[in-house]
């Protein structure tokens, strides 16, 4: 694991890390597809599955490969809520700025899939919910 918080991330290795996330979603994508039967009978619960367990690997890749890999960006994550409006319910961080237009995408890249790797769990867990309560 390397220590990076006292320096600025690396860049490349942030992107290499990207690409591999979403080579490894997209992988995940058509093979739950494939292997549910979607491409022949498309049925609305399997494809939510599909793209659920898409971003979680391409999300949970991303987020804890940039946290192994590139832990500077974790110190710019200030503060993470849950916010209900109404019927909706939002994730939102609260990130410091770094002063960098590059590194400041890269930590709101960062804070993004952490919360969408949290918000693709409740799909899940509420079509597990369904198949064994219904």
């Amino acid at each position: 694991m390397t220590d990076n918080s006292d320096q600025g991330p690396d860049f490349r290795r942030l992107r290499l890390i990207q690409i591999a996330a979403l080579i490894v979603g997209a992988g995940v994508l058509i093979l739950s597809l494939w292997l549910m039967g979607q491409f022949r009978k498309p049925e609305v619960a399997p494809i939510v599955m599909a793209f659920a367990f898409a971003s979680i690997s391409f999300s949970g890749l991303f987020y804890f490969g940039a946290l192994l890999l590139e832990g500077s960006l974790q110190k710019y994550i200030l503060s993470d809520d849950t916010v209900i409006k109404g019927d909706n319910v939002e994730m939102v961080t609260r990130t410091a700025k770094s002063g960098d237009p590059e590194i400041d995408k890269w930590i709101g890249t960062y804070a993004f899939t952490r919360n969408l790797f949290g918000m693709s769990l409740v799909p899940i867990l509420i079509l597990i919910g369904l198949y064994f309560l219904a």
